[in-house]
């Protein structure tokens, strides 16, 4: 791509590979320290992080960074153009799910393999930051993965912690090999960089609240590192879950919440229903297990073996 940034410098461009685009800010410490890398847009309608992305990029001093920042504006400008609902227009592929990508594949696969190439290999810390989809609400939280190596599992839950996020899901469910990594950030996991998955903010909405709180969280990431003076914010009452359970539906037609997210919820209790294009109730989904809800649709539109409904279980 042959972009080159000075020590002390910052620089915003446009990264370049054939017909993908990207956009990217580079700030280059005065002093030695770890490179991160911040990204926003995997799904291209997931609004508050690109914003909170752009604040921090504008306000960062390169004369007064340790280490390099490597913000990923858009990782997905196509599916953000397109207005998608996770999916990239040009091969209806969702990114998060065709990494480590290839070189000749479809046009997702082909930005899959850039990302791995180009960015995971040349950092030491990763945060993958996304919300909730134009159908989604979402209590905030940040996936903590682990992948079975005891010092990096640790890392990284040190460093889901520093984001200052109360609600932490330990994730474990991501594929082990490096050349079947699925998802962005268990591309950086299964090559020994710690990298988290942060939630901030539902519905496709860019409201401020939200924004500022992924800044936040952006911003701690830097202080934890050494990157900035300060003291990272890590939350008082953390809340760890040890698995996320997603309730399914057997039906196509329209999904009626009956919770909200964030609600505590006991064995049994009535989640939602589905009914079909008559308005006849097929199915009451109710929850497993007790929980907390981290993620509900509140859009009708549902079809079989889609999940409206995600439960927290706390560890």
């Amino acid at each position: 791509m042959g972009e080159k940034t000075a020590v002390g410098e910052k620089h915003a461009f446009m990264a370049r590979q054939d017909d993908i685009k990207l956009p990217v800010t580079v700030v280059n410490g005065a002093e030695s320290g770890p490179t991160l890398l911040l990204a926003a847009g995997t799904h291209g309608d997931e609004f508050p992080s690109i914003f909170a992305l752009q604040r921090l990029a504008q306000e960062l001093d390169a004369q007064t960074v340790k280490g390099t920042v490597i913000f990923l504006h858009l990782a997905n400008l196509d599916g953000f153009h397109g207005r998608r609902l996770a999916l990239n227009p040009k091969d209806e592929k969702n990114l998060n799910r065709e990494f480590p990508g290839s070189p000749t594949g479809t046009a997702t696969e082909q930005l899959a393999n850039l990302l791995t190439r180009e960015f995971i290999s040349k950092i030491d810390y990763f945060v993958d930051m996304h919300s909730g989809s134009s159908n989604q609400k979402l209590l905030n939280h940040v996936y903590s993965p682990f992948v079975g190596d005891e010092k990096l599992d640790a890392l990284t839950f040190e460093f889901a912690k520093a984001t200052g996020m109360q609600h932490i899901v330990m994730y474990g469910d991501r594929p082990r090999d490096p050349a079947n990594s699925v998802s962005f950030p268990n591309t950086a996991m299964t090559r020994g960089i710690p990298g988290l998955t942060t939630e901030v903010g539902h519905l496709a909405e860019r409201d401020e609240k939200s924004i500022e709180f992924a800044f936040d969280i952006a911003k701690n990431t830097m202080i934890f590192l050494d990157m900035l003076p300060g003291e990272h914010a890590v939350h008082p009452n953390p809340v760890i879950y040890e698995n996320v359970k997603y309730l399914n539906s057997a039906h196509d037609g329209f999904f009626t919440p009956l919770t909200i997210i964030g609600q505590k919820v006991k064995a049994g209790a009535r989640l939602g229903t589905i009914s079909d294009y008559f308005g006849k109730v097929q199915q009451t989904i109710t929850a497993p297990t007790d929980g907390t809800i981290l993620m509900i649709n509140e859009t009708p539109p549902i079809q079989s073996g889609e999940s409206p409904v995600a439960i927290g279980i706390v560890r």
